[in-house]
């Protein structure tokens, strides 16, 4: 077998190493540009989350995570959800009430809501933990989509999916969140795949009921979304 000359081989280590080491170091950078390009139109239409609302959230961590916090500071998971009610306003009116849910304070919410015309609001930051998903929601980002869940949850969430000005945004906000956060295609997962999640935790036995955004819809938005990166 032929062996290379040693010293051949020690220069083009030296050649090609730097190039290397910059493909390597330029990687990660290369993607924070790619993700902040790529950043959709988001109107900022923030609920109120004040110091009420964040001792209600560290409280309920507490007991469902076993830390109180109301900070979301790695968010590992995007969950898709639609709201089963057919107006933008209406949805955001429920999510600023603060309104108990089984319960328990703080009231439902998510961070990000789109309306069926194309609008993508901000209603908390992401880095703000929403109470929108059972066991999850020290680890998720929430994503909510206009719906009426109308013939049962595989149809409503197909309405999403053939209504362009409403799916579009959506495959857009999601493309820059995982960009953003680095998040794994395989946990951009539909509300009814949450107790299947290996990041759902809660201590206090819950689990979750809800259907929106089951499997096969979630799989398509994935392909979409594969097209898009």
């Amino acid at each position: 077998m032929h062996r290379p000359h040693p010293y051949r081989s020690f220069v083009a280590l030296l050649i090609i190493s730097p190039l290397a080491s910059t493909i390597l170091i330029s990687a990660p950078l290369t993607a924070a540009i790619a993700g902040n390009n790529m950043r959709p139109h988001i109107v900022d239409d923030h609920i109120p989350y004040g110091e009420q609302r964040r001792t209600q959230m560290a409280r309920y961590s507490r007991r469902h995570y076993g830390h109180a916090s109301w900070r979301l500071r790695d968010p590992r998971i995007i969950v898709l959800h639609f709201t089963a009610g057919d107006s933008y306003s209406g949805a955001r009116g429920w999510f600023a009430s603060n309104t108990p849910n089984r319960d328990e304070y703080p009231g439902v919410c998510a961070q990000y809501l789109i309306g069926q015309g194309g609008k993508i609001g901000e209603l908390v930051r992401p880095r703000i933990r929403c109470r929108h998903a059972i066991g999850l929601n020290h680890r998720a980002i929430g994503v909510e989509m206009v719906q009426v869940t109308g013939q049962g949850s595989h149809w409503a969430s197909r309405q999403i999916l053939q209504r362009g000005k409403q799916i579009r945004p959506a495959l857009r906000l999601v493309r820059h969140l995982k960009l953003r956060f680095d998040i794994k295609m395989r946990n951009i997962i539909g509300h009814a795949m949450t107790n299947n999640s290996p990041f759902f935790r809660d201590l206090m036995g819950w689990r979750s009921d809800h259907t929106d955004w089951m499997w096969r819809e979630v799989r398509e938005f994935r392909q979409r979304l594969r097209r898009m990166l």
